[in-house]
C-alpha cells in the first residue's frame, strides 16, 4: 500500500471589516454632522418588490465602534462562529489618516482575542455616494478646493521618508501577537498595487526596515492584481465579487449575469432602477475557478450598494441563507491546504455585505461558516 497522504486542513477564513462607524470630522464636514456608515444604512429604501432594505442590525445593535465593548462583542462572535481574523481597511494618504481610531485602539486593548492584518485602501476619496446629499455635493465646496466628482482626499505616496513614517506607524501592529504573520513576515495587503509607480521600491524598502526589525521581511499580498509575480510580491487575494465581476462581467457585458428587471415591480417613489445581478451565478463562477498556489480566494455574503448610491446601485439578487451556506462550505472544503479564504464582508453594512447577525436573518450567515469549517 501507498504512504497515507498528509490531511490537508482547511483554509482559516478572514472578513474584511469597515472601520467606519464612529464620527470623524471629515465625515461630519462631507456628509453632515454625526455621519456614520450607519446613517446610509438607515435610510435605505427598497427599491423593487423583495428588495432587501433597509437592514437592520439584530436587537437594534447600532454600535459605535470606539467602545470597548463593541470590539469585545465583534471578537467573541467571530471566534465563536469560525471566523479567524479580521482583515482591517487602512487609510493611509501620506500627510492624512482616516478611521485609525478603531485599530489604534484594538492594538492598545490586549485582551480581545482576535487575529488581524491590514488591507491598505490606497484610493482616492470622491463624492460618489449618490445616495447621500451632504456638503460634499454642495457648491458651496468650492471655497476648500472640492467641486463634484473631485478629491476629497487624494492618495499620495511620496518616497522614503514617507515610506519609513508609514512603516513606523504600523510597527507596532506588526509586533502585536495577534498580527497575523507568515513566516515571521507580517501579512500587508495593498488594494490598487496597479496604482503605486513606486511599488517595487516601495516594497524593497519596506522588507528592508522589516529585517532591521526582527522580521524575515513583508509578505505583500496584492488585491485581485495579475501582476503580482512579475512585481515580485508574495501572493495575490482576490477580492470578490468584485473580482469575478471584472474579469467575467464587465468587459463582455455576459447577460448570465444579469436578473431581468421584470420579474421585481418597481416600488412606488423609485426614480432609477438599481442593476440586478445573479448571485448564485456570481457564486458559481467563483467555484469554477482553478487553485493557484499563493492565489488566495474570495467570496461574498451579499452585495447591495443602494444605501450609499440608490438607484445608480448594483443588487445580487436571489441570495438566500441556504444558497450561501452551500456556496461558503464548498469555497473552504475547495480550498484545503490553503493559508486563507477572504470574506467580503464583516460589517459592510452599507454594501449589504455583513457577517453581524440582523433582524432578518439573524446569526444564519456566521453559523454557516460554522459549518464549513467543521
Amino acid at each position: 500500500m501507498g504512504k497515507k497522504q498528509k490531511h490537508k486542513i482547511y483554509p482559516k477564513v478572514m472578513a474584511f471589516y469597515l472601520p467606519q462607524f464612529h464620527q470623524i470630522p471629515e465625515n461630519d464636514a462631507w456628509w453632515g454632522k454625526g455621519f456614520t456608515e450607519w446613517e446610509s444604512t438607515k435610510k435605505a429604501k427598497p427599491l423593487f418588490t423583495g428588495h432587501n432594505q433597509p437592514r437592520i442590525p439584530l436587537h437594534n445593535n447600532y454600535y459605535h465602534l470606539l467602545e470597548k465593548r463593541t470590539m469585545e462583542w465583534q471578537a467573541e462572535l467571530a471566534k465563536k462562529h469560525g471566523v479567524y481574523g479580521f482583515c482591517i481597511y487602512h487609510y493611509w494618504f501620506g500627510e492624512k489618516q482616516l478611521l485609525e481610531k478603531p485599530a489604534e485602539n484594538l492594538l492598545k486593548w490586549k485582551d480581545i482575542n482576535i487575529n488581524y492584518c491590514f488591507s491598505w485602501a490606497n484610493e482616492s476619496w470622491i463624492p460618489s455616494w449618490s445616495n447621500l446629499k451632504g456638503n460634499a455635493w454642495k457648491q458651496q465646496t468650492r471655497k476648500v478646493g472640492l467641486k463634484h466628482n473631485k478629491y476629497l482626499v487624494k492618495q499620495t505616496y511620496g518616497r522614503e521618508e514617507e515610506w519609513k513614517r508609514h512603516f513606523l506607524y504600523l510597527l507596532p501592529f506588526f509586533q502585536d501577537e495577534r498580527y497575523i504573520k507568515i513566516d515571521n513576515a507580517p501579512v500587508f495587503i495593498i488594494y490598487k498595487p496597479g496604482d503605486m509607480y513606486c511599488l517595487r521600491a516601495f516594497m524593497q524598502y519596506w522588507n528592508q526596515l522589516a529585517k532591521e526589525n526582527g522580521f524575515h521581511g513583508i509578505y505583500f499580498v496584492g488585491t485581485s492584481y495579475k501582476k503580482w509575480k512579475e512585481k515580485h510580491m508574495n501572493a495575490m487575494l482576490l477580492y470578490e465579487p468584485s473580482y469575478t465581476l471584472s474579469q467575467e462581467y464587465q468587459g463582455k457585458r455576459n447577460k448570465a449575469f444579469i436578473v431581468p428587471r421584470r420579474k421585481n415591480k418597481m416600488c412606488a417613489g423609485t426614480q432609477k432602477y438599481p442593476q440586478l445581478l445573479n448571485y448564485r451565478f456570481i457564486w458559481r463562477k467563483i467555484l469554477s475557478r482553478k487553485n493557484h498556489e499563493n492565489i488566495w480566494p474570495g467570496g461574498f455574503v451579499d452585495y447591495d450598494d443602494t444605501p450609499r448610491r440608490g438607484g445608480q446601485g448594483v443588487v445580487c439578487a436571489g441570495n438566500t441563507v441556504r444558497y450561501f451556506r452551500r456556496y461558503i462550505k464548498r469555497l473552504v472544503h475547495k480550498n484545503r491546504g490553503k493559508e486563507f479564504v477572504f470574506l467580503t464582508a464583516w460589517n459592510e453594512w452599507g454594501e449589504g455585505a455583513c457577517l453581524e447577525p440582523d433582524h432578518k436573518h439573524g446569526y444564519a450567515y456566521l453559523q454557516a461558516i460554522k459549518e464549513s469549517v467543521k
